[in-house]
């Protein structure tokens, strides 16, 4: 198996993937969807295009099995958030390649992923694989502004997913050191449920010289510090406690103790605080309100009737989400209106007793022996949540080996991967899916 062959094809097909612009809003995903049965055509793989909504657009690809397992489904998204040209090093729609990196909007969210997925189709094709499953490849739209025309869309109104058993989507990384050396596998299999708020405080205008006691910026305030203090208790699910036994053996010998039981580690009031200021590890182990936006008044010197602000709240799966409102109603007080702006139902995280995740693990030893595997809790979410709803196992990994400073370049200026990373990525994928599939 030809792997530089292959790294060169997908590298030219991202360029050009790239070149799409399919920020959203407004999306425009219809051209991705081209792109993609143009390519599935070519390589003689039945493919279809969707077009759910004007300008948005979703490819679904089979590559027949001979049926004896149940499918597996290879998902991303062909939309971007939007950029700041002006302060790019390159253009982020060029593709440009610069010092063995591919730059671009999408390179780590979520078009490599795409071409990844592709390229597993077309490898399997070329090379013979005697599948038992079928491969289904699906891109989608809509997936940064919660996925009504893309996978929610897809589970509703496409049967061939009805007995779909596996699925792979963006998500966990193999995260580098700062020597570049792995220290772990992250696959997600689960998120958070999403509660996003609107609070509003009602009172009487006046002007700004005459202050009074009836001034609605002043409770919306007094509740939010309320709101920020609340230390929400901890909620930790099996998968978490895993997770960080996991991650002991590579803590400081001062530290190995509190991770190999993370319940009991956290009563140590000086583990708590050094713990919780890591705001991934914090995310994991209970529910979070962040304060995003608050408006009050447009005039310096007129006090408003009317100030609101939003929460972004992500819950722990498995509770009800009844107890943390009315914890929330608590802190706020009486005078604090709100309502639900969006939220996601509560969905158990996918099981780990699978061949797909064991798969994972098998090429991970391989790959970097002792480097471990570990089911992660996503503290934000993804299109997978609608998948786990529809009873399919999902977990999410991007196929890329990147150190925390790359990871902040997702949804930031100069995103970029290397294109070690998609012929690593090719390589994983492609490996996984021969075990798993054949």
């Amino acid at each position: 198996m030809n792997w530089d062959v292959y790294l060169k094809e997908a590298t030219e097909h991202l360029q050009h993937y790239i070149r799409i612009d399919t920020v959203n809003p407004p999306g425009n995903e219809i051209e991705g969807a081209k792109f993609f049965e143009n390519l599935f055509n070519r390589e003689s793989i039945p493919c279809e295009v969707y077009e759910p909504e004007k300008g948005r657009g979703n490819v679904l690809a089979i590559l027949k099995g001979d049926g004896s397992k149940r499918p597996i489904l290879l998902c991303s998204h062909m939309d971007v958030v939007p950029v700041e040209r002006e302060k790019w090093e390159v253009d982020p729609f060029s593709g440009t390649i610069r010092n063995g990196y591919l730059y671009g909007r999408g390179t780590l969210d979520d078009k490599t992923m795409g071409i990844l997925e592709m390229m597993t189709l077309f490898i399997a094709k070329r090379e013979g694989l005697r599948l038992k499953r079928d491969l289904l490849f699906l891109a989608t739209a809509d997936e940064e502004t919660g996925g009504r025309w893309g996978v929610r869309w897809a589970v509703q109104n496409l049967p061939v997913l009805d007995d779909v058993e596996y699925a792979l989507n963006e998500g966990g990384d193999v995260i580098l050191d700062e020597k570049g050396l792995p220290t772990r596998y992250e696959i997600s299999n689960g998120q958070k449920v999403i509660c996003h708020l609107k609070l509003k405080a009602r009172g009487t205008s006046g002007h700004g010289s005459m202050p009074h006691r009836d001034n609605p910026n002043v409770k919306l305030v007094q509740a939010l510090d309320q709101v920020t203090k609340w230390e929400t208790p901890f909620k930790i699910l099996p998968s978490v406690k895993e997770y960080f036994r996991k991650l002991a053996p590579r803590q400081s010998p001062r530290e190995r103790p509190f991770y190999e039981d993370i319940e009991e580690g956290l009563k140590d009031p000086s583990f708590l605080a050094r713990f919780t200021s890591n705001p991934i590890y914090n995310a994991m182990i209970r529910d979070t309100i962040a304060l995003t936006t608050l408006q009050g008044g447009n005039k310096t010197n007129v006090i408003p009737s009317e100030s609101s602000a939003t929460l972004d709240c992500r819950l722990i799966p498995g509770y009800p989400k009844e107890d943390f409102l009315n914890e929330l109603r608590r802190h706020l007080g009486h005078e604090i209106e709100w309502e639900v702006l969006s939220e996601s139902r509560s969905i158990p995280p996918s099981p780990l007793d699978t061949d797909l995740f064991r798969a994972i693990e098998r090429f991970a030893q391989e790959r970097d022996p002792g480097c471990p595997v570990l089911p992660h809790l996503l503290p934000g979410a993804t299109d997978s949540r609608y998948l786990r709803e529809k009873g399919i196992i999902t977990y999410d990994f991007c196929f890329a080996r990147l150190t925390e400073d790359e990871l902040l370049r997702v949804h930031a200026n100069n995103e970029r991967i290397s294109l070690e990373n998609l012929r690593f990525g090719m390589e994983m994928m492609f490996s996984i899916i021969r075990e798993v599939a054949t």
